[in-house]
Formats: C-alpha cells, structure tokens, sequence
C-alpha cells in the first residue's frame, strides 16, 4: 500500500507538472495540504486518530519543523517539475549526505564506514550521472540541491522537537499540513501574477487533466496514512526496504513518464550505480 501510493502520487506529480505543464507547483502543494488537512480532522472527529491539543507553544515548538516541511515539499515538487524521474531520485540521495553531516554537527552522530562508503557510492553515481545528463536543467540542479537541504533538515530538526509533540506524529503532521496551507496561500496571494496563471489554464476543460490533478490531490493525504499504517505496522526494516524498491521502480519507470529523460550511456551507468549504493544502504543501516 504504501509503495503503490508513493509510486501513484509521485508520477501523478509528474503528469500534471511536466505532461500538462501546470504551471503553478504552489496550486497544487496548497491542495495537498488542504486534502492531509482535512482527512486528519475527519479521522480525528470520527476516532480514528488521535490529535493533541493545538496551543500557541505548540505552534511556536513546531513552527520550524513546519517551515522545512513547507519548503521541502515545494522545492519536491518544483524538482519533479524541472527534471526527470530517475534524476530527480538520484539527486535526492544528496539528502542523505546532508543529513549525516547535520547530525554530526547538531546530534554529535556518528555513521559506520559502510553507510559513508554507500553515500559515497549513490552521489558517485549521481556524479556520473549528470556528466551524462542530456536534459541538463539548471534550475532544476539548484531547487533539488535546496530540497535535500530542507529534506536533511527536516528530519534533523524533528529528532529535536519536544517529547509531547514526539509521541503523536498524527499531530505533527496535521500542524506541518495547517500551517503549510496558510503559508503557501500567502506564497500564492504575494507571487505577482500566480492566481491568472491559474486561472487562465488552458486545461481545465480537459477530463484528463482535471483527473490527474484532483488524483495528484488527494494522494498526498493517502500517502500520508500509508507511511503511518506502514511505519506503525511493519519494521523500520520493512519500511526502508519498500521505500528502497519504490526509488528503483522510479528511476526504471520514470525513463519513460513525463516525457523529459533523454537516454545516454554515462547516465544509465551511473543512475544504476546509484541505486546499488542505495541498496547498500539499505543494508547496512540496519545490519547492526
């Protein structure tokens, strides 16, 4: 379940962003907010999950978890805009980099040699990669590069959050969706000219478009629950494992969905170099 609605709201992404050239990443970041927003409510109201009290020294303790979150799904979703599937995935194993040495500064955290030598590995192979890269773009490299930061931090910054708000990652994720529908809108209300690019869409008559979109809306509340059901249900193992798989499915089926990866031998090479470092990683993060 979880794979499946990974897989389905990622290339849904892509459809409406780089097939239909949707123009604006903000519209469609703001609907997927709103939709985890209110479905969290509605299982809220109807007992299915339980959110804590919202307070303002819960929003404040919160408040810079909820601006990485914001910013990494926006640059997400300008990323997966701006390049292709598989280097988009390949890109984003920066992260991981980014990640250990945030929490060797910050959490004084020490990796194991295989898991530097698997990093090591997966950004070679991105390295390779985009020497091959046929559909350079360099907008898309700078916004990827901001997603691992804020991906990096994100996770950094929610190792510190306050133990009561630790205890309940519903909560969390519902304050992360509210407070991103309020920021984005501000983002949307203050960007010169986005609301007439919205607007004045040509697509919006189109059955197909609208399909996808309102499907690309919905999922980031399904995909939501499946990382819980998933995490809460299953191992970590199982997790990491699952997602692993799902980031080489992406780099396979990704060649050919959006329309935007041209084929050369450099990058096919270091694209699946990246992913066995990838499953390396996988690996030894929880050999022992």
């Amino acid at each position: 379940f979880y794979a499946t609605s990974s897989l389905g709201v990622i290339f849904a992404n892509k459809i409406v962003l780089s097939t239909f050239k949707f123009p604006s990443v903000q519209t469609l970041a703001l609907m997927q907010f709103t939709s985890t927003t209110l479905a969290l409510k509605a299982a809220s109201m109807l007992g299915y999950v339980n959110l804590l009290p919202i307070s303002v020294k819960g929003i404040k303790s919160i408040l810079p978890l909820s601006t990485c979150y914001l910013l990494n799904i926006l640059t997400g979703l300008s990323a997966t805009q701006n390049l292709s599937l598989p280097m988009m995935v390949l890109l984003r194993r920066a992260s991981i980099l980014m990640t250990m040495l945030l929490e060797k500064w910050m959490l004084n955290s020490q990796p194991s040699k295989t898991v530097q030598l698997s990093v090591g590995l997966m950004l070679g192979g991105a390295f390779v990669a985009a020497l091959g890269d046929l559909s350079f773009n360099m907008k898309g490299y700078i916004v990827i590069f901001f997603n691992d930061l804020f991906t990096a931090l994100n996770g950094v910054i929610l190792k510190r959050t306050s133990e009561e708000y630790k205890k309940s990652k519903m909560t969390v994720l519902y304050l992360n969706s509210l407070l991103s529908v309020i920021g984005v809108f501000i983002v949307i209300m203050l960007v010169p000219g986005e609301v007439d690019r919205v607007q004045n869409f040509d697509l919006w008559s189109d059955t197909s478009f609208v399909t996808y979109f309102v499907f690309a809306s919905l999922m980031g509340s399904v995909l939501n629950l499946a990382i819980f059901l998933c995490t809460s249900t299953n191992s970590a193992l199982t997790t990491t494992v699952v997602g692993c798989l799902k980031n080489v499915l992406t780099s396979y089926i990704g060649m050919f969905v959006g329309g935007d990866y041209i084929f050369s031998f450099l990058s096919f090479v270091g694209i699946n170099l990246s992913i066995a470092g990838s499953l390396v990683y996988a690996r030894s993060t929880f050999k022992g």
